[in-house]
């Protein structure tokens, strides 16, 4: 049977996960790449929050709660990287001590449904290195935290592939013994608008400066004109829920090819666009110099020459629709069975390569 404190600590983990994940779609190539994602969630005593064990499971610490009696001990977290307290200038000693903080916390909230800490959860650009993680924190919380007067608790939990790090925010403001009232303007879904927007800005300026490619988008695809369904979060893979990690994963294979395509008919519609552009102004230019010669005619004999013909482009134009997919367990089991795909590729439809057929002017490209 499970103890309190496990319990308080699991209602905790739970919380976190039943965040809405922004998933959103990265601009660039290659295989593993930076993500946007930004989850914001208020860690609520209704919900079995707990602000000391919500600390020390995201810092992977052992803290008593005061107010309850319980030991909350997540040390054998072996992620966390990195932890720091960082709080407006002139701010008490006791705000950067961990578990001094947010047993204030839980000691001033006395209701049952009280509002503890609000928690911003943020995935970091695997591009950067450990201390441009840092310092790309430290930059962004400093500006639109700290200087509103929150006290902001960092833990960064370095995992293989997918770095990410938990901001823990005070809800009230800081005082010389305490806490003083609670700040509800913090709780404007404009203000989580414009942190979303500059944790892009901020990550895309640190990839800049770290002279990588890739950049990221806060926006989802129906903000981007991308009539696309966006990807899914797939969690950890287990024994338990392999056939559905599989079929989340496939599905978000097949998202991200549907993504590809879109760009790829765009520089398609462009370079078409360009041809159409380049062979007006052919035509134009021989119906010039036919002009200037058939001018030219009754100071000298010559013999007429006939109008060049335009040429017209044969453009290869793309398969315009993919298959529809079953991404359903059952969809994904029962093409394995008929051994149409692999476990994560999405089936093409094959398309066939363009001939090139040579003239006397030059080539064009048909089907």
């Amino acid at each position: 049977m499970k103890t309190a404190a496990a319990r308080a600590c699991a209602a905790n983990r739970g919380h976190t996960q039943r965040h809405r994940h922004d998933l959103c779609l990265i601009v660039g190539k290659g295989g593993t790449m930076a993500i946007f994602h930004f989850a914001v969630q208020v860690i609520t005593r209704s919900d079995g929050g707990n602000a000391v064990a919500a600390a020390a499971y995201r810092a992977g610490m052992r803290f008593s709660c005061a107010r309850t009696g319980l030991v909350f001990n997540s040390t054998r977290k072996r992620e966390v990287a990195y932890r720091a307290i960082l709080a407006p200038h002139g701010a008490a000693a006791w705000v950067f001590d961990r578990p001094q903080l947010w047993n204030q916390v839980e000691a001033i909230e006395t209701r049952a449904n009280s509002q503890l800490a609000r928690e911003v959860e943020v995935a970091l650009p695997i591009e950067l290195t450990h201390a441009q993680h840092i310092a790309l924190l430290h930059g962004y919380v400093n500006e639109h935290f700290v200087s509103l007067g929150m006290v902001a608790d960092i833990a960064l939990h370095a995992k293989t592939g997918n770095p990410h790090a938990h901001i823990m925010l005070t809800l009230r403001d800081v005082e010389a013994e305490g806490f003083g009232g609670k700040r509800r303007d913090w709780n404007s879904p404009a203000l989580v608008t414009r942190w979303r927007e500059a944790w892009a800005t901020a990550c895309n300026v640190a990839l800049e400066s770290a002279g990588s490619v890739e950049r990221i988008d806060h926006r989802s695809n129906l903000g981007r004109g991308i009539d696309l369904p966006a990807t899914v979060h797939q969690g950890r893979r287990t024994h338990a829920n392999a056939e559905a990690w599989n079929a989340r994963a496939e599905y978000n294979a097949w998202v991200q090819t549907q993504v590809e395509l879109t760009k790829v008919r765009a520089d398609v519609a462009r370079v078409q666009s360009q041809l159409v552009d380049l062979t007006s102004t052919i035509t134009e230019a021989l119906a010039e110099r036919d002009a200037k010669r058939a001018g030219s005619a009754s100071s000298a004999t010559i013999v007429p020459t006939a109008p060049a013909t335009p040429i017209t482009p044969r453009i290869w134009t793309p398969a315009s629709d993919v298959l529809t997919r079953d991404f359903s367990v059952a969809g994904v089991i029962a093409r394995r069975s008929s051994g149409a795909c692999g476990p994560t590729s999405p089936i093409h439809r094959s398309t066939p390569q363009p001939e090139v057929s040579h003239v006397s002017d030059g080539f064009i490209q048909g089907d």
